[in-house]
């Protein structure tokens, strides 16, 4: 069924794109998020830098898609008494092919978007689907399926990354997509002196042991334990004093306008409530589900980032900051303590609250303007560790939902037109320290962390007369080298 309501679709758009006589090549195809006012006249058919558009006096398409063909080399070593053996692969994917559509029907207040992925599956199919009222420079509305506006990198297309994946920190922090309302503007003329998103979303926990946004795949209106009283409100603003600066992640401005110093500053802030069951974390009086048939234990999730954004003559510096504090509550008629910060027994192994924190940094310069780049990166990622019960060791703090974590990467970029066609190759080194687990125990009885790359080894128990069981390795090392090859048309 997928399969042949794609190919409708393809033929659908490719009959309206040969109906339309071809005309003069336009000089703007450009992002429609730009566009505020005004109407058209004619007809104009184009390629561009963003794939073919089509444009009208009432209505515009402008189509293009974007596909990534990657080589992965990865080696893990584990360190420390009895470490992992390790593992090594090598792996030739399609990491991404995604068709973007967007345009505006009516006039150029009307403006839609629709970004379908193709490697996705499933109900995933569709990344992005929102229209956007745009009322004026001061405030428009969007509603619909979209990236949250919360961090910068994550906001960065996967076509404008200077690596061949966002970093490490990001994927810890990001709030993924989202489906929603949001309000955005922009105050000053010449200059942005201020830019603000705005909004309120539905909240779909990303995992038990995961507090964070993912609403990606479509959902009914069924009540269960996800749609239980979840909700979002998100808020970014940024300042970009001396002229906008691009969203990418390094300056590909052209060599007249690269000498002028630009730079922004960026603030987040999110706000995210939900339901969720994780006895590990709460204790196993959390058990269960009370008479309501919702979930026992409920989560407050307040994060926080600040980032900077500075471009000179082909030198780039992207820098964020992220804070996430995690509170725990209890709900429905089976109450238990629902701030312990200190276990009392096995059974009440509680955790009162979770605050990680995250650094990324990344600076990038062009060797040959427009063609040749490097980069280099350094992210940390501070993960809290929790209280729980483990035999005498009953006022250590051993557990943690993530390892704590250390990138080091090289990036090298070779732009044989621009975005539309380049080729990336990288290496990375990322130690992750282990912690024990607060993930549930699988058949085995082994407990695994998932971290960003794989799933990650951890420590051993320990015993009741506080030895380790059997120790586990003290770290966890991947070395990674990938080599990318990008093209959009």
């Amino acid at each position: 069924m997928a399969k042949l309501w794609s190919m409708a679709l393809a033929l659908f758009i490719g009959a309206g794109l040969w109906a339309v006589p071809a005309m003069a090549q336009s000089s703007d195809a450009d992002d429609v998020a730009k566009v505020t006012r005004g109407g058209g006249e004619g007809v104009d058919t184009s390629l561009g830098k963003k794939g073919l558009g089509v444009e009208t006096d009432g209505f515009a398409l402008w189509m293009s898609t974007r596909v990534q063909f990657r080589l992965t080399y990865q080696t893990e070593v584990g360190n420390g008494p009895d470490g992992t053996n390790g593992r090594t692969f090598i792996n030739f994917r399609v990491r991404r092919a995604k068709t973007n559509f967007k345009g505006f029907i009516f006039d150029k207040d009307f403006q839609y978007n629709l970004l379908l992925n193709w490697t996705s599956g499933g109900n995933n199919i569709i990344e992005e689907a929102w229209f956007r009222w745009a009322i004026m420079q001061y405030i428009n509305v969007t509603a619909g399926q979209t990236k949250l506006q919360y961090n910068w990198e994550e906001a960065v297309s996967s076509g404008a990354q200077q690596f061949v994946e966002r970093g490490y920190v990001n994927e810890k922090f990001n709030q993924d997509y989202a489906k929603g309302i949001t309000l955005d503007g922009k105050i000053g003329e010449d200059v942005s002196w201020l830019k603000y998103w705005i909004g309120i979303y539905n909240g779909v926990l990303k995992g038990n042991t995961d507090f964070r946004n993912a609403d990606w795949a479509l959902r009914a209106d069924t009540f269960d334990n996800l749609t239980d009283g979840e909700m979002m409100i998100n808020l970014r603003l940024e300042t970009h004093p001396m002229g906008d600066v691009a969203r990418s992640m390094n300056d590909m401005r052209s060599k007249e306008e690269m000498d002028k110093i630009l730079f922004a500053i960026g603030l987040g802030f999110n706000w995210f409530m939900s339901g969720f069951d994780a006895p590990d974390l709460r204790g196993d009086t959390a058990t269960g589900s009370p008479a309501s048939g919702r979930f026992r234990t409920s989560q407050d999730t307040m994060s926080v980032v600040l980032d900077g954004h500075f471009r000179f003559y082909g030198l780039s510096v992207d820098i964020e900051f992220h804070m996430r504090h995690t509170e725990f509550h209890n709900r429905g008629r089976n109450r238990f303590n629902p701030q312990r910060d200190e276990p009392l027994n096995t059974a009440l192994a509680a955790t009162g609250n979770l605050t990680d924190y995250g650094i990324s940094f990344l600076i990038a310069y062009f060797i040959l303007p427009e063609q040749l780049n490097v980069g280099i990166r350094w992210d940390h990622f501070d993960a809290d560790e929790v209280w729980a019960n483990a035999g005498n060791q009953s006022r250590t703090r051993f557990m943690a939902v993530h390892p704590d974590a250390n990138e080091i990467g090289l990036s090298v970029n070779y732009y044989i037109h621009g975005n539309n066609l380049k080729l990336t190759f990288d290496l990375l080194m990322v130690s992750q320290t282990l912690a024990f687990s607060a993930n549930t125990a699988d058949s085995s009885g082994n407990r695994t962390l998932n971290g960003v790359y794989n799933s990650v080894p951890e420590r051993h128990a320990f015993t009741t007369q506080g030895f380790h069981l059997n120790r586990g390795s003290d770290h966890n090392d991947l070395w990674i080298i990938r080599l990318q090859l990008q093209w959009i048309f």
